[in-house]
């Protein structure tokens, strides 16, 4: 593994396709449902776009290992990229629910590939810490830029979609001219998921959890904002702001989290969000756009620390345990929550956008519940660790 300054310069190219990757795939993601929304699809065809993407995700964990033994990291990179950008361009041209079901389950399934081999390479080439605190600012920044484009784009036309399809297809451009040295074989991924629930019912269950608060935001979050009256600005506005408040709250999670014992720490997050949730459902008549651009940047806050402390958790639960095979583990618990959460919030919702925190506050005090279970029967905390 290199970790000196030619390591870390190796995993340019690398940062580089990370950051044409995720600018187009989130920009398509904040799309589909503003899309799926205008040309009245139902709120279940809406949960079902973003379900099946996740659908997608989830197969890919577990199997994208057999393509990169068949074809190798550069070539399978290659080939998802093209894939997923391909059916980006057919989602302009074919402006259809099933249509659109389909080829998200495609996307997803090329995007946890492609997320998977990018992981891989990173911690190969530069060593996990530096390599993934510059991977992390690579998807802030194009996370960012891939909703705040909405601002100087009509979404409404295909270009908008063509836009992602394009940079998604750009991606594999500086891996395939990076000369990036080939990481080895892994193993076929074999989870035990039954071992990890009975050594750590708050991290697995809690990334379930977290699995379906990030999917019903994600996938209702753009409609929720439409349906509340906010122009496309204000929509924009309210996702850059609940991304720019998972960011801040990295620094400030991490220090508690070495002072705490973790399982506290995560049923206070999330009592504060449980707060907020309300605040958003019993003062949803009354929010105008920029209350409700600061409260979801609040909750930004509050959600995206959750899943870093289950996992977190679930690693000091079992300190016997290969981490790698512990966070794939937990990574598919995730994404099951995420295949779940927006079926289920496009159900609630039609009782009214609010109800999107309806749900979510409920699936927040499921955790607290379960971490207050699990510390009657544990008269000894386990120690707080900093978050992975």
């Amino acid at each position: 593994m290199q970790t000196n300054a030619k390591g870390r310069a190796a995993i340019v190219p690398l940062l580089a396709g990370v950051t044409f990757l995720v600018f187009g795939t989130n920009l398509q993601g904040v799309l589909v449902p503003i899309l799926g929304h205008e040309r009245g699809s139902s709120m279940i065809a809406i949960g079902l776009f973003s379900a099946a993407w996740s659908t997608g995700f989830v197969v890919a964990c577990v199997s994208v290992g057999w393509l990169l033994n068949l074809y190798g990291h550069v070539r399978a990179f290659t080939l998802l990229a093209m894939i997923s950008a391909s059916c980006g361009l057919l989602l302009a041209l074919a402006p259809d629910d099933v249509a659109w079901i389909l080829l998200r389950l495609v996307i997803g399934f090329c995007y946890g590939g492609l997320a998977a081999i990018v992981e891989g390479w990173l911690i190969q080439q530069a060593g996990s810490g530096f390599a993934f605190a510059s991977y992390m600012i690579a998807n802030l920044l194009a996370s960012l830029g891939g909703t705040l484009s909405l601002d100087v784009i009509d979404p409404t036309r295909w270009t908008a979609l063509a836009l992602g399809a394009v940079t998604v297809a750009a991606s594999s451009l500086p891996i395939v001219l990076g000369r990036l040295p080939q990481p080895p074989r892994e193993p076929a991924f074999r989870p035990m998921l039954g071992t990890l629930f009975r050594a750590s019912p708050v991290g697995a269950t809690g990334c379930v959890l977290t699995g379906l608060i990030t999917g019903g935001i994600g996938g209702l979050g753009p409609v929720f904002g439409m349906m509340s009256g906010l122009d496309m600005q204000g929509d924009t506005l309210m996702l850059a702001a609940n991304s720019i408040g998972g960011a801040l709250a990295y620094l400030p999670v991490t220090l508690l989290a070495s002072r705490l014992d973790r399982r506290l720490l995560l049923a206070l997050v999330a009592g504060v969000g449980i707060v907020l949730c309300l605040a958003i459902v019993l003062g949803a008549p009354r929010l105008g756009t920029p209350q409700i651009i600061v409260v979801l940047g609040a909750f930004g806050f509050v959600q995206y620390p959750l899943y870093g402390l289950c996992v977190g958790i679930a690693n000091a639960d079992q300190p016997d345990r290969p981490s790698p095979q512990i966070a794939t583990e937990v990574l598919l618990l995730f994404g099951l929550g995420t295949i779940a959460g927006p079926m289920i919030a496009g159900q609630v919702m039609r009782a009214g956008p609010q109800h999107l925190f309806s749900f979510v506050g409920l699936a927040l005090l499921l955790i607290v519940g379960i971490v207050a279970l699990d510390r009657s029967r544990r008269p000894t905390a386990t120690p707080g660790l900093a978050p992975g």
